[in-house]
C-alpha cells in the first residue's frame, strides 16, 4: 500500500471508536423514540478549520511494507503547540498527493480539547437531549476541501453505513440525513451538496452552514507574511517555520477573498444585500487602488504579490488548484440544491470584522504588505456578506442572521438562538 492509501485506511480505523459510540446512541434512541416523535435522521457535524484534533503516528510509514498499523500522539493541539511544535504539521507535495513531516501519518480524530472542553460541547449536548443521531466528522483542515469532501462521500459514508447497519439491526443511517458545517466545515458541506453522488442525492435532507466563508475572508492573506500570532512564539522566534507550514497546507489557499471574476459576475447581488452590502471588491492595490485578485496575483516588474517559494514555501500550484475549488464552491446552485441549503451568519453589532484589504507589492515582505482598511458587520472573523451564498436570495428564509454581541465566530454554534434556528430547519421541537 502507498503512503496515501495507508493514511486513508488508518483514518477509517481511527474513526471506528466514534462510529461505535454513534451505534450505542442510535440503539438507545431506537428504544427511547426519535426526536419529537417524527421520522429520524442522522446529522453529520463538520467542525470549523483547526477545530478538529490531529493525531501523528509515533513511527514513520515504511514504503513497501503491507498492512501497517500505528499508534498515535496528539499533534494538534498538544502542550507544545504554542512552543513551536505547530511547525511540524508541515506537509510535502509529491504530484497530486501530500505526505506529512518525517513520513509520520497524521489523521483527524475528534475535536480539539482545551482543559476538558470541546468547541461544540453545548451543541452536541443539545443533540443528545433531543435524541438526534449525530456524528461529529473530524477532518484534516490542512488538506483541500475537495480531498476531504471526496473522502467523506466516497470512502467514509459507505464504511459508516456498513458498520452502523451491522450494529443497529440493519437500520440504514443514510436513509435520511443532514449536514451541518461550521466555518470552513461549511465548505465541506457546500462541496458535498454539489457532488451529485448517489448517496447524497438519495438521502440528503438539509445542508446547513454556520459562519462559512462562501467568498473568503481577510485573515488568510496575513498568514502568508505574518504567520499566526498565537503560534509564532515569543519574539516571533518560530514565525518563519509557521509560515512555511501554513504555505504547505493546500486547504489554506482556498480561504482568501473571492476571485475578481466572481465578484464582477455577482456584483449586483453583493451590493443588493439590504443589511450587509459589499459595495466594492475587497482586495485592492495599496498604491493604485485597483483590484488585487488573490487568485490572479500578476506581477509588477520584478515584484510579486506573494513571498518567494524559497523564503516561505508559497506554492503557485496549490494556488491554481485552490482557484478551481473556490470557483466550484461559489458557482450557481441548482434549484434543488438551493432548496436544501441554509446559511446562518453572525452579527456582533460591533462592526468589528475586517472587510477590505490593501496589498503592497513584494519584496520587501517586512513589514507585512497587507493592510486592513475598513471594518463591517460580521462575527469578528467572517464579514456577514461572505457567509451567505448569493443564490439563496431567491429562497425566502434560507439566510438567517443571528444578531447579538455574543454572535462571535467561535461561539456562534453554541448560542441558543443558533440552536433554535437549526432546530427549526431540522424540524426538531
Amino acid at each position: 500500500m502507498s503512503y496515501d492509501s495507508t493514511r486513508i485506511s488508518e483514518q477509517l480505523r481511527v474513526l471506528e471508536p466514534a462510529i461505535s459510540e454513534f451505534i450505542v446512541r442510535y440503539n438507545i434512541n431506537t428504544v427511547l423514540g426519535p426526536a419529537g416523535g417524527g421520522p429520524r435522521q442522522t446529522v453529520f457535524i463538520f467542525p470549523g478549520g483547526m477545530a478538529s484534533r490531529l493525531m501523528r503516528a509515533k513511527t514513520p510509514y515504511v514504503p513497501g511494507v503491507a498492512n501497517q498499523i500505528f499508534d498515535y500522539d496528539e499533534a494538534w493541539i498538544n502542550p507544545f503547540t504554542f512552543l513551536g511544535d505547530a511547525r511540524h504539521l508541515k506537509m510535502t507535495r509529491a504530484g497530486s498527493t501530500h505526505s506529512d513531516k518525517w513520513n509520520k501519518i497524521i489523521v483527524a480524530d475528534g475535536l480539539i480539547n482545551l482543559f476538558g472542553v470541546t468547541p461544540y460541547v453545548l451543541f452536541t449536548l443539545w443533540c443528545t437531549l433531543k435524541k438526534l443521531d449525530y456524528f461529529v466528522f473530524p477532518w484534516d483542515w490542512r488538506r483541500s476541501v475537495a480531498e476531504v469532501s471526496d473522502f467523506f462521500i466516497a470512502t467514509f459514508l459507505p464504511f459508516f453505513r456498513d458498520l452502523v447497519k451491522a450494529g443497529c439491526n440493519n437500520a440504514d443511517p443514510l436513509q435520511r440525513f443532514s449536514l451541518i458545517g461550521h466555518s470552513a466545515g461549511g465548505m465541506v458541506v457546500n462541496w458535498a451538496l454539489r457532488s451529485g453522488d448517489g448517496l447524497i442525492i438519495a438521502g440528503l435532507d438539509k445542508a446547513i452552514t454556520v459562519a462559512t466563508p462562501f467568498y473568503g475572508y481577510g485573515g488568510q492573506l496575513h498568514r502568508w507574511f505574518e504567520g499566526e500570532e498565537y503560534l509564532n512564539g515569543l519574539g516571533n522566534v518560530f514565525r518563519s517555520g509557521i509560515i512555511k507550514a501554513i504555505c504547505s497546507f493546500p486547504g489554506c489557499y482556498a480561504w482568501m477573498f473571492l476571485p475578481e471574476a466572481t465578484y464582477l459576475a455577482n456584483q449586483g447581488a453583493f451590493n443588493g444585500d439590504p443589511n450587509y452590502p459589499l459595495a466594492v471588491y475587497p482586495s485592492v492595490d495599496f498604491a493604485a487602488g485597483g483590484h488585487a485578485d488573490p487568485y490572479n496575483p500578476l506581477t509588477n516588474g520584478a515584484q510579486h504579490r506573494y513571498p518567494s517559494a524559497t523564503s516561505s514555501g508559497f506554492d503557485d500550484v496549490e494556488l491554481a488548484s485552490a482557484k478551481l475549488v473556490v470557483d466550484h464552491l461559489s458557482s450557481p446552485l441548482g434549484a434543488g440544491q438551493a432548496a436544501q441549503l441554509w446559511n446562518i451568519r453572525g452579527d456582533t453589532l460591533a462592526g468589528n470584522t475586517h472587510n477590505r484589504t490593501r496589498w503592497k507589492w513584494v519584496p520587501p515582505t517586512a513589514p507585512s504588505p497587507i493592510n486592513d482598511v475598513d471594518w463591517a458587520a460580521g462575527d469578528g472573523v467572517q464579514p456577514a456578506w461572505t457567509a451567505r451564498h448569493v443564490d439563496l436570495d431567491a429562497v425566502a428564509g434560507h439566510v438567517i442572521t443571528i444578531k447579538s454581541p455574543l454572535a462571535t465566530h467561535t461561539t456562534l454554534m453554541s448560542l441558543p438562538e443558533t440552536i433554535a434556528e437549526i432546530a427549526g430547519i431540522l424540524g426538531v421541537p
